[in-house]
């Protein structure tokens, strides 16, 4: 989604290169000494195809290099395959060294490539996936100007050799929002000017982005609004103002997005996206670019959250709940058009864990990944971390993009005050409030005026220079530019504000510096327009911490961000080809080290099979430090996943974190050292090996680390020794996982939180059981679910007191409320239960005593026993063998039950489980029975709600049901 500021000093780099001559040289990362850059010939590769690597060397030590380039390829902690070649390399000479290795057979798996030539090492990474969206690196394109196919092949092949970009979102490259390409006489134009009316798009370059992007196994998505036509749409491309979206329901203000630009032709006039009308028409919008433009999906955008509207004839729009049957129908459109390869995902704008339209799009759209663009409602990493989880939890494990603009509301970079420059023709003053330094320049704008700044500037590269400004002349104003005493472009993004008071960072122009002393020369001149106050000029620099330790944030949740395009370029504003900011090569370095680690270890970050550990402190102690399951500033972020085969440990280092807003700048983590930790894990778990990978150490490959074993007061664990932790670290652990008997999983042998484990009272299983089970208290079991299931969670407990509560959370989510009556004495054992879905793999169920719950128990078993769920809305009429049945319902009473013709009748009551749906907020399950069982049930309401069973006076449901067991 597009912002306010979008329209402002806009730059288009490889123009810059064009007129100057200036390419930008590869990222220098991943490699050290001799060894300059490690890559591969393709993003990604289907299972079983021929991976090229190539190790660029140049020898700059002093003298020639004689010796072997070793190659070493793992999968996680196992060695796959090695090589080697022998060269002699003089000093001053380069050379490239390509090695060539044949695929495992086997689809969806990351590799960590290593190299080295005597002491210098590198690394790539490698991705074999025979489909994108299984792992999405998302990209970006954002320009298409007239240019050499060899500089258009240049843009992506270096993106994708620098950051494994296996899809790029081509941004912007649309004649009008409903009328995609354009078109004389039913002939392609050869360009076309884009929707802001300030850029010129060529259709040969676009065509030439995909084919490079294919030959790079990379995908091409098309950026497209689902309900937006640009001005004049009635009579340019015949759409019908009765398909659109009004404020009223007279339908006499059509609904629109205004850029603030004073421009009315950028306007976006917004169509009802549930028209069937409406969506026949830019359906067959989307099929025409497909197939004329050869692009690989559709990348659907919206305008966010706003109060619902009226269709054409007053009936108001449930605008929220509309987005999944517009997908839902594109995908039914596409399928019938032979387009069923085709990719969709929908941005979720202003996502959040409970945003607004994100439950409909991601419980019930046939989307392939979830996209959804960040503003207000995650501003912290747990927040973040919410809706990540969430996403996955909605859309059955999917990947999830984010795009996330690190710094965008800050203006970041070394400042150079305008008040402290040359000065010619200006004055200066105070009488504005928000200006930075001792005050700023004002009487900026008769001809003549300038301000120059000195500046040095710290490596070659691109550099935004970024304006801070005020204007409150009623115009949007433009001033001159020239570096070192040359023009460059007249600027015309000084915009008009509400007050001279509002200061404003969104005026800049981006150029090539070489390191040292510039001058910059800000000018009014004849052809330039105003008054403006000038505030200062920073050179637009992302701040580093920042977009590393969010990028760790994301990854460590299960999430990739879209960030990087355009050959050497980092995401940073809503308006894609914004390059007010810029990377440094340190940062260009940690983001190919990135990418690399989050290629090689996909498995253990993205796969479907890993799942959230409960998110309480219970897991991990680290000896002397600070450490929390919240992202809290100050502290050690921990927190734990589970895969089939691997417990899996993230730290991130936010110890000198100010604060945890993830896009706002922040101070560079001081490494910590030789940390002892123990991590505890389920009594079931047996760990073979302990690993340790980071971006931050060795280029990303896997260290193994020594390890004990051992048993406290809390539980079962195992301790090591980590070397060292910058940003983050990732401790992934080996594990076989032997299933209890019958399922049966005791307390005693859980981990613990605050709890004891007594023997006093009889009539426990196994060795014991929890009791001092009191406020802030827990019981976190680690369980195994052999296929995706419902589960009925029965906990085996006793309560001598009063009746007590507590709250359920699986993975650490919370699942449900549950009650333990009294059983009379702490020796008179019952159960109580609650159903949940839970996937095949590894999971947590954790037991909490919240300060909402009640009452005391002691606690000695976790059963779990799969089950099949009858509902009023959902009525069931056979279960296989072995099955459990949980009746839900919205109201109490009593399950009235029997078997083959109501015998051996039992009456359970159903209890609260804690749902906010009224409708299913209680349940009780019965069972299991065995094969040519047919169970007979019907129900008795406690309509009075005395929880006393009263045959006579309660109420029947008047119908009998039956189950077949089969």
């Amino acid at each position: 989604m597009r912002r306010v500021s979008c329209l402002v000093g806009l730059v288009m780099s490889f123009v810059l290169i064009a007129m100057s001559g200036i390419v930008p040289p590869s990222v220098q990362a991943s490699g050290t000494g001799i060894i300059k850059r490690v890559y591969t010939d393709k993003a990604r590769y289907n299972p079983g195809n021929a991976a090229s690597i190539k190790v660029e060397l140049t020898n700059e030590s002093g003298a020639s290099f004689s010796g072997n380039v070793d190659l070493s390829i793992h999968h996680l902690e196992t060695l796959l395959h090695t090589d080697s070649s022998s060269i002699q390399l003089p000093n001053g000479a380069s050379t490239t060294i390509t090695f060539t290795w044949t695929t495992p057979n086997t689809d969806f798996q990351g590799y960590f490539v290593h190299v080295a030539a005597g002491a210098s090492t590198g690394a790539t990474a490698i991705d074999v996936s025979s489909n994108w969206t299984r792992f999405p690196r998302y990209g970006y394109m954002s320009e298409y100007p007239s240019e050499a196919s060899s500089v258009t092949d240049a843009r992506v092949k270096r993106t994708m050799e620098d950051y494994h970009t296996n899809a790029f979102q081509l941004y912007d490259w649309m004649w009008r929002h409903e009328n995609n390409i354009k078109r004389t006489n039913g002939v392609i134009d050869e360009y076309w000017t884009d929707w802001s009316g300030k850029h010129t798009m060529y259709w040969q370059t676009i065509q030439n982005l995909i084919s490079s992007m294919h030959n790079y196994n990379a995908a091409a998505m098309p950026y497209t609004m689902n309900y937006a036509a640009l001005h004049n749409y009635e009579s340019i491309s015949g759409v019908d103002p009765k398909w659109a979206m009004y404020e009223d329901s007279a339908h006499q203000t059509q609904m629109g997005f205004d850029f603030v630009d004073n421009d009315p032709d950028t306007w976006l006039w917004l169509f009802n996206p549930a028209d069937t009308n409406w969506q026949n028409y830019i359906f067959a919008q989307y099929r025409d670019m497909i197939s004329t433009a050869g692009f690989d999906g559709i990348h659907l955008d919206q305008m966010g959250e706003r109060a619902d509207p009226y269709d054409y004839y007053g009936n108001v729009i449930d605008l929220d709940n509309s987005f999944s049957g517009f997908i839902n129908n594109l995908r039914s459109n596409l399928n019938s058009n032979n387009m069923s390869d085709k990719v969709l995902t929908f941005n979720n704008v202003d996502g959040a864990a409970n945003g607004w339209a994100f439950d409909d799009v991601t419980k019930n759209a046939q989307y392939d990944f979830t996209y959804t663009e960040i503003w207000g409602n995650a501003n912290d990493y747990i927040e973040l971390k919410a809706l990540i989880d969430k996403a996955k939890r909605n859309n059955g494990q999917k990947a999830v993009v984010l795009a996330a603009y690190m710094n965008y509301e800050e203006n970041t970079g070394t400042t150079y005050e305008a008040e402290s420059a040359t000065l010619n023709g200006v004055t200066t003053n105070n009488n504005h409030a928000g200006y930075t330094g001792s005050g700023f320049v004002d009487g900026f704008g008769d001809n003549g005026d300038y301000v120059e700044f000195s500046i040095q500037v710290p490596e070659d590269g691109w550099h935004g220079l970024v304006f801070r400004y005020g204007n409150d002349t009623g115009t949007n104003n433009s001033r001159s530019l020239y570096v070192d005493g040359n023009f460059v472009k007249q600027i015309t993004g000084f915009l008009d504000q509400d007050s001279w008071g509002t200061w404003k960072f969104d005026a800049y122009h981006t150029v090539w510096l070489t390191a040292g002393s510039h001058t910059v020369r800000v000018a009014k001149e004849a052809g330039d327009t105003g008054f403006i106050n000038l505030d200062s000029m920073t050179l637009g620099t992302f701040n580093e911490p920042s977009v590393r330790l969010t990028g760790a944030a994301l990854a460590a949740s299960g999430a990739t961000r879209i960030e990087m395009g355009e050959g050497d370029q980092m995401l940073g504003h809503p308006y894609f080809p914004n390059r007010s900011k810029q990377m440094r090569s340190s940062l260009k370095e940690a983001m190919k080290n990135y990418y690399n680690f989050i290629t090689a270890y996909e498995n253990l970050l993205f796969d479907k099979d890993v799942f959230n550990s409960d998110s309480g402190a219970q897991f991990v102690e680290i000896s002397g430090q600070p450490v929390a399951g919240s992202g809290t500033a100050g502290s050690i972020w921990h927190f734990m996943k589970q895969s089939d085969n691997y417990n899996i440990v993230h730290l991130i280092n936010l110890k000198n974190s100010t604060d945890t807003d993830w896009r706002n700048s922040d101070s560079a983590p001081t490494t910590l050292t030789n940390l002892a930790t123990k991590v505890y894990i389920g009594n079931q778990e047996s760990v073979t090996g302990v690993y340790l990978a980071s971006p931050d150490i060795s280029l990303g490959g896997t260290q193994s680390l020594s390890f004990t074993t051992g048993t406290d007061s809390k539980g079962k664990y195992v301790s090591f020794t980590i070397p060292s932790l910058q940003y983050w670290d990732m401790i992934y652990m080996k594990r076989a996982f032997t299933t209890p008997t019958d399922d049966i999983y005791e307390a005693e042998d859980a981990i613990k939180v605050n709890v004891g484990v007594n023997t006093n009272h009889a009539g426990y299983s196994g060795t014991g059981f929890v009791d001092n089970f009191d406020n802030n208290d827990g019981v976190t079991f680690t369980v195994s679910a052999s296929q995706d299931d419902d589960q009925v969670l029965r906990f085996r407990y006793s309560n001598g007191g009063s009746d007590a509560t507590r709250d359920i959370f699986i993975d650490g989510n919370y699942a449900g409320t549950i009650s333990f009556p009294a059983t009379g004495s702490w020796s008179s054992w019952a159960t109580s239960e609650l159903t949940v879905r839970l996937k095949k793999g590894i999971h947590t169920v954790t037991i909490w005593k919240n300060a909402s719950n009640i009452g005391a128990i002691n606690l000695d078993y976790l059963d779990l026993d799969k089950t099949y769920i009858w509902q009023f809305d959902r009525q069931i009429t056979s279960v296989p063998a072995g099955y459990r049945i949980t009746f839900r319902t919205g109201a109490s009473g009593w399950v009235h039950q029997g078997v083959n013709n109501w015998q051996n009748v039992v009456d359970v009551k159903m209890m609260p489980n804690g749902s906010q749906d009224g409708g299913l907020d209680h349940e009780i399950s019965v069972g299991p029975f065995t094969s040519g069982t047919i169970v007979d049930f019907t129900f008795l309401w406690d309509d009075n709600a005395n929880g006393i069973m009263e045959p006579i006076i309660d109420r029947w449901e008047g119908t009998d049901f039956h189950i077949t067991v089969n």
